[in-house]
């Protein structure tokens, strides 16, 4: 089949066979054979190929679409990449964006003092007491604050200085003497100086601001039976009975309180219920008998006595509280049998010498 067209020999374009110039670039054709574009030598150019059908067609619009299909895969492509990415389902994990840091708080100042008081607390701790004194001091100086005061107290108590030290006990109760526990420090530093009544009003103090407090109501009553006024005991030790009724020691302390004051039913009767719980409790037996000896009822002390060794032969306690209520009516043999049998039992009694003493005078020998 002949061919219908000529190839411009400028751009390629192929041309219908009346075109006497290029329809695209101008190019003339003349000479130019149907199929050919300019000699069988000549290399075809990249370039637009107008066919019958685009025949007259401008150059511009191909150009335009080809445009215009980059615009939109650019477009499309743009707004891929804007979007997040999206993981496969298998491995798709959820996101989390880190939390927003908030910002450093402002270090509060140092408390006036606290640089050093921390420093004296640490050579209190190595045993240098007058640095640690000396740094305390410089603390209290700065603030006047009952825990700085405490600590120079037992800074100076350790070096020696007993009165200083107590001064400074005092003043930290002072600084806040709504506590009970700056008042019972005090107290215990006045009894380890020996100062007995001082330490019982502190307690009373103390115990005036926490009334239910058992190592203070015990302590006060152990300090009154050291200073030998039990009868003054007696409303701490009847707390302690309230708090702790099943507790025997404050009951016999409570009842040696009571016989101090001259309450000897109310002794008696506190011995007694002792005795109850306790069949055993020796010591009580033995005060109940001196009650009852004190109110004229030697029958009943020899009886509980009795009741007690029957139990426990070897309570010498008991054998000795016997001999007495017997030397006190003239039974000296009985007695002195009682007496023999205490210090068998008791070798090492503080008072084995006065009882074999004793027992030379009713032996005769």
């Amino acid at each position: 089949m002949k061919p219908n067209f000529r190839t411009c020999p400028q751009c390629s374009t192929r041309n219908r066979l009346d075109k006497e110039f290029c329809v695209k670039c101008g190019e003339t054709l003349e000479g130019i054979k149907a199929g050919e574009s300019g000699g069988s030598s000549a290399k075809r150019k990249p370039g637009f190929v107008v066919s019958d059908t685009d025949e007259g067609q401008s150059p511009i619009v191909p150009l335009v679409i080809v445009l215009l299909t980059l615009g939109v895969g650019f477009a499309a492509w743009r707004s891929i990449a804007a979007a997040p990415p999206t993981l496969p389902q298998a491995v798709a994990r959820p996101l989390t964006t880190p939390a927003a840091q908030a910002p450093p708080l402002p270090t509060p100042p140092q408390a006036a003092g606290s640089r050093e008081y921390a420093e004296g607390v640490a050579a209190l701790q190595t045993g240098d007491f007058q640095n640690a004194i000396r740094l305390l001091r410089l603390a209290v100086a700065a603030a006047n604050r009952p825990e700085y005061r405490i600590t120079l107290a037992e800074a100076l108590e350790r070096s020696g200085a007993i009165p200083d030290s107590l001064v400074e006990y005092e003043a930290a109760f002072n600084l806040e003497r709504g506590t009970p526990r700056y008042a019972a420090m005090w107290a215990k530093a006045l009894n380890r100086a020996g100062r007995l009544t001082e330490a019982i009003r502190v307690y009373e103090l103390a115990l005036q601001l926490d009334g239910g407090d058992l190592n203070n109501l015990r302590e006060v009553v152990s300090l009154h039976n050291r200073n030998n006024t039990q009868a003054l005991a007696r409303p701490f030790l009847e707390r302690l009975v309230a708090l702790q009724p099943d507790d025997l020691v404050p009951k016999q302390d409570l009842a040696r309180a009571l016989e101090a004051a001259g309450d000897l039913a109310g002794a008696a009767a506190q011995y007694q219920t002792i005795l109850a719980a306790a069949p055993g409790a020796d010591l009580s037996r033995a005060l109940l008998s001196e009650v009852y000896v004190k109110q004229n009822r030697s029958s009943d002390a020899l009886r509980i006595l009795d009741e007690g060794l029957a139990a426990n032969a070897s309570a010498a306690i008991l054998h000795r509280e016997k001999g007495r209520i017997l030397d006190r009516l003239g039974r000296d043999g009985e007695a002195l049998a009682e007496y023999r049998e205490y210090v068998r039992l008791a070798p090492g009694a503080t008072d084995v010498r006065a009882f074999n003493t004793r027992i030379g005078q009713l032996s005769g020998s």
